[in-house]
């Protein structure tokens, strides 16, 4: 049936899921990287999900799947749920005491992964509340 390859079949979850595991993981290295602002010889390191997605799908530049079959296109679910964080240093100057963590940048990226986890989380939601409206037959609030 048409509507069981819709709603369920996709790897959307698989994906989002993902995301917040990245997100989550990456609001922990960038706390990190704040607490030791003042930590002679420490090195700011980060990881960043969209590269790695781009990476998994085969493609640079965006998302440029390769269709392998009609009925299937991108990556395979078990290569979006094998991606595992890869964690680089970041290649800013050091100060005198060899630590290289700029707050403001810090602070920057902690802002932006807070919102881009509150966002999945939020898409997430709204896909089980579209899954909810459509085994209940109501309308979606």
């Amino acid at each position: 049936m048409f509507i069981d390859k819709v709603l369920f079949s996709d790897k959307t979850p698989a994906t989002l899921k993902k995301g917040l595991d990245f997100h989550s993981d990456r609001q922990m290295l960038v706390s990190t990287n704040i607490s030791n602002v003042d930590t002679p010889g420490y090195k700011a390191v980060d990881i960043d999900f969209a590269k790695q997605l781009r990476e998994t799908a085969g493609s640079r530049d965006g998302l440029n799947l390769a269709v392998t079959d009609k009925n299937h296109i991108g990556p395979s679910d078990n290569a979006v749920k094998q991606m595992t964080p890869e964690v680089f240093e970041e290649p800013d100057a050091a100060k005198s005491n060899g630590n290289n963590v700029n707050i403001d940048k810090e602070m920057t990226k902690l802002a932006e992964n807070q919102i881009m986890y509150n966002a999945i989380a939020q898409l997430m939601t709204k896909r089980g509340s579209t899954l909810r409206s459509a085994v209940t037959e109501l309308v979606q609030q």
